[in-house]
């Protein structure tokens, strides 16, 4: 009996010894809106799967799958001042580019994290990502390197920011 006794006090210590894992999210920053309202920036879900689907999609010239993935009134803020508003826009948008420059993506890198719209209070996925790009113009290769800033909800790419930088070739 004494020892049933001593192997359930210490099952019980053991029990209660033990932490329980802190399931909050974990904040990584704050974005502010237009009158300084702050929100926590966390890393809760993982989007950068959809966004290198995007990607991939991209590269596959896979047009009717862009489509699916974007949002009807996707907005898209290119690196020389383009502005693209609507599914239809982007689609035809791509398509005449990728036909002149005859752009490949390769993914590098993808951070993922959410955030609350201090406007909206809408919470939104975002992932930033960074890519080499080679374009092929009149047999040419030029690298170029582009980050993109993109929201995702619910599986669909509401907008997203390009940045860009022509790479030097070494010699």
């Amino acid at each position: 009996m004494k020892k049933i006794l001593i192997l359930l006090l210490s099952i019980g210590m053991i029990s209660f010894s033990c932490d329980t894992p802190d399931n909050s999210p974990v904040v990584i920053g704050f974005s502010t809106g237009e009158n300084g309202e702050r929100s926590d920036i966390t890393l809760e879900s993982d989007v950068a799967e959809i966004w290198l689907e995007y990607v991939t999609a991209h590269n596959d010239r896979n047009y009717e799958k862009l489509s699916e993935m974007n949002s009807d009134d996707i907005e898209v803020w290119g690196p020389a001042g383009q502005y693209i508003k609507g599914n239809d826009a982007h689609i035809e948008f791509l398509k005449e580019w990728v036909a002149a420059t005859d752009v490949k993506w390769t993914p590098q890198w993808f951070i993922n994290n959410t955030g609350e719209n201090t406007e909206t209070g809408q919470v939104n996925n975002y992932v930033t990502s960074g890519h080499q790009m080679t374009f092929t113009i009149d047999g040419e290769e030029t690298i170029f390197y582009q980050v993109h800033d993109a929201v995702i909800s619910d599986g669909k790419v509401i907008n997203f920011n390009v940045y860009e930088q022509q790479r030097a070739v070494s010699e």
